[in-house]
């Protein structure tokens, strides 16, 4: 019998369903520090999800890392040796309640960082994804050759990376996050935070992009106008509401099942999820036909 090894596991490599909560995020974080003209530092993180390809990517000043953090709620973090040995910054990813993965300073190159990323996405520029920092794309080299080597060459399923702009989320720091108990309650469980009073959602991907959305507040008043608007479309039309949210119980996690087919370890359930979404698809598009536009989705 040929013996090979054929993966790593870490915290932030999962993709078993037994494994992974099926209504949040498992990021792997890549974390590199650049410094800024007044003497600061500047904190580019590259996060992945490789059971949904969701790829991440946000620059903070220092006194707003810990906040990030506690937003992203990453299950692994990576580090250089540089920053790896600074007592205060272990002290930071514990808090977080992430894993920590110490990687050679060299991983995080900028010039690899970019290549890995155009290779990944089969593209020969990066300009429509937007405009990415030396500090990101260094971020992106320590993350994604991290992921190349636990899953030994199996290229996982890469989303386009979303660019977190400054000033297009809501800061709010590490501490205030704990108090209001957004997604997690004071003692760290699910239940009886704000998240829990409020999910009514029926499929997974949904409960996660809930939990997103309220750990991720937007400030952009024309955003939220389009969101609010189509909540009270949506509230005013309960048997529309009724017949989405029936359609929707059908769905079945098609980014999970897609992220493990990618690396070659779904199975027949993944194959028929596949089948299932697709036509889940289909049911639900031909619904939201009729709203005419109304929830702000392209026709």
């Amino acid at each position: 019998v040929l013996r090979d090894v054929v993966r790593l596991v870490t915290p932030g490599t999962l993709t078993e369903e037994s494994l992974l909560d099926a209504r949040a995020n498992n990021f792997l974080t890549a974390l590199f520090a650049a410094p800024s003209g007044n003497g600061d530092r500047i904190y580019a993180l590259a996060s992945v999800d490789i059971s949904t390809g969701e790829l991440l990517v946000a620059s903070v000043p220092s006194k707003d890392l810990s906040g990030e953090l506690a937003r992203l709620r990453p299950g692994e973090i990576l580090l250089g040796d540089d920053l790896a040995s600074d007592p205060g910054m272990r002290r930071l990813i514990e808090e977080a309640g992430a894993a920590l993965t110490q990687v050679r300073r060299g991983q995080f190159d900028s010039a690899r960082g970019e290549r890995l990323l155009k290779s990944r996405l089969g593209v020969q520029a990066l300009d429509a994804f937007g405009e990415f920092t030396r500090a990101e794309l260094a971020s992106l080299g320590g993350l994604l050759s991290y992921v190349e080597l636990t899953q030994v060459g199996k290229a996982p399923l890469l989303r386009p990376p979303r660019k977190e702009t400054a000033g297009s989320l809501l800061l709010i720091d590490a501490a205030t996050r704990a108090n209001l108990e957004l997604v997690r309650s004071n003692q760290g469980a699910r239940a009886g935070s704000l998240l829990a009073a409020i999910d009514r959602t029926v499929s997974a991907s949904g409960a996660r992009e809930l939990a997103a959305r309220l750990a991720s507040p937007l400030t952009d008043a024309a955003a939220l106008t389009a969101r609010l608007d189509a909540v009270a479309y949506l509230a005013e039309r309960p048997l529309l509401r009724r017949k989405l949210r029936e359609d929707l119980r059908a769905a079945p996690d098609l980014a999970r099942s897609l992220g493990r087919l990618a690396l070659g370890r779904g199975g027949p359930r993944d194959l028929g999820a596949v089948r299932d979404a697709i036509e889940a698809a289909r049911i639900l598009g031909a619904e939201l036909v009729k709203t005419g536009g109304a929830l702000g989705l392209p026709q």
